[in-house]
């Protein structure tokens, strides 16, 4: 099963870089339910929820980033029903042109063999912590 989950967290960043990303898109890696809670911080402390959840998300987040924008993940460490991702988001902020990276960390968790619920965390430990790993 972690094999499969693994699998659908890279697929799903992959769908993440399209440039023209649908519900359509998003809809095989995630569950109808899905719920998303960004990193907690002053500026970005939201929930989404669903496919369309997903798709407000990335505009939410990239919106600062000018086009050519790469969304990159790397598994860190997966269990059952979860995956552990140090995400990195590269590019050139819309307004400076000057480079722009973001990074934090995401815990997938799954119902099946769909994402169900993600939570990003500024620290990888944090991320680790939350998924039951020691940090």
């Amino acid at each position: 099963m972690t094999e499969e989950n693994v699998d659908v967290t890279l697929r799903m960043g992959d769908a993440l870089n399209l440039h023209e990303l649908s519900e359509e898109d998003i809809a095989p890696f995630v569950t109808p339910d899905w719920t998303g809670e960004n990193v907690r911080t002053a500026v970005t402390d939201k929930t989404y929820h669903g496919s369309a959840g997903v798709l407000q998300w990335r505009m939410d987040l990239i919106d600062v980033f000018a086009e050519g924008v790469d969304i990159e993940g790397e598994v860190l460490a997966d269990g059952v029903d979860f995956v552990v991702v140090r995400m990195v988001i590269v590019g050139k902020g819309a307004s400076s042109g000057a480079p722009l990276t973001l990074r934090f960390s995401t815990v997938n968790w799954f119902e099946g063999h769909r994402i169900r619920r993600t939570v990003g965390y500024e620290r990888v430990s944090e991320a680790l912590k939350a998924a039951g790993l020691e940090a």
